[in-house]
């Protein structure tokens, strides 16, 4: 199939890797000194856990309009995603839109006007980027994720991924999934700004972590009181309030290995302004602030 990747940092990278690796063609849209790097290396990419990478010629397209695509996927961050969507109109035919990140609101977070059918996922890996390429891992505790249905185009990009050793978990819902994610993501990242960005530094605050997991478990409590469904399993137990002391040893010890700095930190101290978004979609939901006192406290910093 034809595939346009939009937004070529890690996710772009990895994913538009695996695709093209599988034998689809893969066009990258064209976005300033990163995808310039692009058109002269192709999709270069590291895997920091088992030592394996790859390099992906692929083409740089200037505009949207070369299709008609198949799938085209969106790997930009939520507080990018206005700024890209007046480009993707001009796309011709009918692709399935893949939206791959972090978005709270979920479907009602994308633009109603696009051309074809719009689809929810979400990665399954960290990473930075440097001059070369991405270096990544993938998560273990988080598989790719993706929305149920979405025909043939999804159906490939999922045997592409699982071909390559990706592990795929698909959920008809995915807006609960993607709300409940953001609650956790920004829980996470307001405890790592009170460790001025780093892993280990909260690794070792026993007293942010404990709010940090009370103020997911509010925000939790807060989604399922408002009958949202799609709380991933691993996440629901891990936070369970009777756990709670196992969760903060648990977050202890993921901060002091590499995810906490490659799949946590990095990615905090890199997007803060998507945090301070999803910190106040979170917030907003919030009726009754003092029911929600730890989760208020964590993220009232983040969302300024």
């Amino acid at each position: 199939m034809k595939v346009l990747i939009v937004g070529a940092g890690v996710i772009g990278t990895v994913y538009g890797a695996q695709l093209s690796g599988a034998g689809h063609r893969v066009d990258v849209l064209a976005h300033g000194a990163r995808t310039e790097a692009v058109a002269r290396l192709g999709l270069v990419i590291h895997d920091v856990v088992s030592g394996t990478g790859s390099r992906s010629p692929v083409s740089v397209v200037g505009h949207a309009d070369g299709g008609p695509y198949d799938l085209v996927l969106v790997a930009v961050r939520a507080d990018q995603l206005q700024t890209v969507a007046d480009s993707l109109r001009c796309l011709s035919g009918a692709p399935v839109m893949l939206f791959f990140g972090n978005n709270p609101a979920g479907r009602a977070g994308v633009p109603d006007d696009f051309p074809g059918m719009i689809h929810l996922g979400f990665p399954g890996i960290g990473g930075s980027m440097n001059d070369a390429g991405a270096e990544y891992m993938r998560i273990p505790q988080q598989p790719t994720t993706l929305q149920t249905g979405g025909g043939r185009p999804i159906e490939e990009f999922t045997e592409a991924l699982t071909g390559g050793g990706f592990a795929v978990f698909r959920t008809p819902d995915m807006d609960g999934w993607l709300a409940y994610h953001a609650a956790f993501v920004a829980c996470v990242s307001a405890a790592l700004y009170r460790c001025e960005g780093s892993a280990a530094g909260l690794a070792a605050d026993r007293a942010t972590l404990s709010l940090m997991c009370q103020a997911i478990e509010e925000g939790f409590r807060l989604l399922r009181r408002a009958d949202v469904h799609g709380l991933p399993v691993n996440l629901r137990t891990l936070h369970y309030p009777a756990l709670r002391p196992f969760a903060v040893r648990y977050w202890a010890k993921a901060m002091r290995s590499p995810l906490g700095e490659r799949c946590f930190a990095a990615h905090s101290r890199h997007a803060q302004p998507e945090m301070r978004l999803l910190a106040g979609a979170v917030l907003d939901r919030v009726p009754v602030p003092s029911e929600c006192a730890h989760l208020c406290e964590l993220l009232s910093d983040s969302r300024a």
